[in-house]
């Protein structure tokens, strides 16, 4: 049980910097200095109403001095990032590893809104992913069984991560005579490997690309925006490599055809009825 309020406790604190790196990488500030600010009236804001989530529901949503509306999202972020590290508590329990991971969704979940609102990944995120993923490989259990195999798919992760992504982006930039791919994208997916080793970011590159046309298909038939309006891929990319720490490549592969089967005989049921 205290290991279990201890995460929930990291969770918040990682949450409330989360905000922080939300608002401030974007229009490239510090995420040190100065100290937290309403954005409406600049006052700084006291300890006491900086306490994650409690601060939010004690103040009910408003700036105590100007009492400005305070955007739900805040705290839907602290909330979002106690989950994260307790399903990564829940993969690796309270042992070393838990570090490296919870940094790592952590990352996602910064990238996933910084993307979604402004169609950018800041690089201090990428290369700071690069760098945790490839030193902490060496104890990573997951990425093989002897510290060799663990390092050879860390690298192997890292150059598959950002090198499919590459070539999609050259080969889209040749055929549609512009940016297919962000140079924010490859280099997430980069740091995203050295964690998960090559087999698995491949696989989450594909299980993006699948959510990513799906969600863009319906976007366009609702109309909710044009057929050349870029729509950004990072969220994809963070759910997909999220979901593939808890299932293997092989088990939702499986899982993949076992739906196309059942859809391929639903079909041909209608086809011999039809007949």
């Amino acid at each position: 049980m205290f290991e279990f309020f201890v995460v929930c406790f990291l969770g918040l604190i990682f949450g409330s910097f989360a905000n922080v790196c939300i608002y401030r990488m974007p229009r490239n500030m510090s995420v040190v200095k100065p100290n937290s600010h309403c954005i409406s009236c600049n006052a700084f804001i006291k300890w006491y109403d900086n306490i994650p989530i409690v601060s939010y529901i004690f103040l009910k949503g408003k700036c105590r001095r100007c009492k400005s509306k305070i955007s739900l999202k805040y705290p839907l972020v602290e909330f979002s990032c106690v989950i994260l590290f307790l399903s990564m508590y829940y993969l690796y329990g309270f042992a070393f590893m838990l570090i490296p991971f919870c940094l790592l969704v952590f990352s996602l979940l910064v990238t996933t809104i910084i993307d979604f609102e402004f169609k950018i990944i800041p690089d201090e995120i990428s290369f700071m992913l690069m760098i945790v993923g490839f030193f902490t490989s060496f104890f990573n259990l997951n990425l093989g069984e002897t510290i060799g195999q663990r390092v050879l798919n860390s690298f192997l992760g890292f150059l598959v991560g950002g090198g499919s992504l590459f070539i999609i982006a050259v080969i889209g930039k040749f055929i549609f005579k512009k940016d297919a791919m962000g140079g924010g994208d490859i280099k997430v997916m980069a740091g995203v490997g050295t964690f998960i080793g090559w087999d698995k970011v491949l696989f989450a590159i594909f299980v993006a690309s699948l959510f990513g046309s799906i969600v863009g298909i319906i976007l366009i038939i609702c109309k909710k925006i044009g057929r050349k309006q870029e729509i950004p891929f990072g969220p994809y990319l963070a759910l997909s490599s999220f979901l593939t720490l808890f299932l293997s490549p092989q088990m939702i592969i499986n899982y993949l055809f076992m739906l196309e089967e059942k859809f391929f005989l639903k079909y041909l049921l209608i086809d011999l009825q039809n007949f």
